[in-house]
């Protein structure tokens, strides 16, 4: 028998690990150090990021068990292939406010089952692990609004206001958000883009019941 029929077959992941891990090698002086500060831990750390995540779910659903749905009610294909995605975004997930939300996107799959709606539950899904966590928020805050807002009426302690700018074209590309200009000014150095007034859409409603709230 061959040896390269003993071989054992890479990952994508771990073949991009291992690239990874030798090009930082290859940085003089340092490389072998951070190449140790990175990997270290890296496959425990994401471990313990899903084996809590799951305990939190489980102990927070134990109020809930009356509203799930039941295994038949579910497309189990659609279902499994959601899970197994939400995983990979957990394990990958540092931010804890992050996860939060990732906990409420599961309490509603597992509540509301997946049969007929999977492209929009797929598209929540990578839409929220692309989010930052100003653009949760801001999307948050509208979602409370009972009126359209202006755009420099949104501020966020420590965020720049542009910052706050680009969320927004963000959050509009995703369709969660519509806007109307309320004013418009001339002259140099004013900026229209403030002067706009945006609220969220009913697709927007939808992500946010589904995926901000628990």
């Amino acid at each position: 028998m061959s040896n390269s029929n003993n071989k054992v077959k890479l990952s994508g992941t771990e073949r991009r690990d291992l690239v990874i891990q030798a090009g930082i090698q290859a940085i003089p002086y340092v490389g072998g150090s951070l190449a140790a500060l990175y990997f270290g831990g890296k496959q425990e750390r994401r471990f313990k990021r899903l084996e809590t995540f799951y305990q939190e779910v489980a102990q927070e659903m134990q109020g809930l068990k009356d509203r799930l749905a039941s295994p038949e009610e579910h497309d189990k294909e659609a279902l499994a292939a959601i899970i197994e995605e939400l995983n990979e975004k957990i394990e990958g997930e540092q931010v804890r406010e992050k996860r939060e939300f990732f906990k409420a996107y599961l309490k509603n799959t597992l509540i509301h089952p997946v049969k007929g709606n999977y492209e929009e539950r797929r598209f929540f899904l990578d839409i929220l692990g692309s989010m930052s966590l100003p653009e949760c928020d801001v999307l948050g805050f509208l979602y409370n609004q009972n009126q359209p807002v202006r755009v420099g009426n949104i501020q966020k302690n420590n965020v720049d206001q542009y910052a706050i700018v680009g969320a927004i074209g963000r959050l509009k590309s995703f369709g969660f958000l519509v806007s109307s200009q309320a004013s418009f000014s001339i002259g140099g150095g004013v900026d229209n883009t403030l002067y706009e007034t945006i609220r969220v859409s009913d697709f927007g409603r939808r992500f946010c019941e589904f995926c901000l709230r628990s």
